[in-house]
């Protein structure tokens, strides 16, 4: 099915374009959400006509999307839930919690403006796409968390923890540690060696020294006998 599209739409096309879409979509999102037109040549007639004030709305709402962009880009939305030890949550997270957590900031967006399709079950750290104009949209972060202080964990972290996680960071960290260890040992080994054989080097010398001073006294007494 042919459509004339109203508005700019990702993969499909500019305002104006004629383009080619699979009839379900045309008729159950595309033409009732005034997005596009069917492509008649009533409807062609039509858009040529208004195509100027039609572009002209577009570019108000890309202005005013703009606009909004520098109060919702880089907003956290923390959410506090019960979960279990393994982080799942105890119900789930939906598009509605994050439009009430940001109106609660003054901050106003629609739920179809967030694409989070699905709902989140369990604890996360990530970002999350709001698409304020379909030529405008940023990223906030999603930080779902047991606690206040759980929540800035993740945030310092930048991902979701769960006491599994975070047992398993702590044998990573004592691995670590230990493997450090031996490292220091296995460096330390080579060096006491040479030491230990420096020190018995410098004893045989002694020995030497001092055998060679016994000889040389024996040598003079014996010529001052003659």
């Amino acid at each position: 099915m042919n459509i004339i599209l109203l508005e700019k739409i990702k993969k499909l096309g500019d305002i104006g374009d004629e383009v080619k879409v699979k009839s379900g979509y045309a008729r159950n999102f595309l033409v009732p959400n005034k997005k596009a037109l069917y492509a008649t040549s009533e409807n062609k007639k039509y858009f040529e006509e208004k195509k100027t004030e039609i572009k002209s709305q577009n570019d108000k709402l890309v202005k005013d999307a703009k606009e909004k962009l520098k109060t919702v880009s880089g907003q956290e939305v923390t959410l506090i839930r019960a979960a279990s030890d393994s982080g799942q949550l105890f119900g789930s997270v939906s598009t509605k919690d994050i439009v009430n957590s940001l109106a609660e900031k003054n901050i106003s967006i629609l739920k179809n403006e967030i694409d989070l399709n699905k709902s989140v079950k369990n604890l996360t750290y990530e970002k999350v796409t709001i698409n304020l104009h379909p030529e405008v949209s940023c990223e906030i972060i999603l930080n779902v968390a047991r606690s206040s202080e759980e929540a800035s964990t993740q945030k310092k972290l930048g991902k979701a923890v769960t006491s599994n996680s975070e047992n398993e960071d702590n044998k990573t960290e004592t691995s670590k540690e230990l493997s450090v260890k031996d490292e220091i040992k296995t460096d330390e080994k080579p060096e006491k060696i040479n030491q230990e054989v420096h020190l018995l080097n410098e004893h045989n010398k002694s020995k030497e020294t001092e055998a060679s001073t016994e000889i040389n006294k024996t040598l003079d007494s014996d010529t001052d006998g003659k």
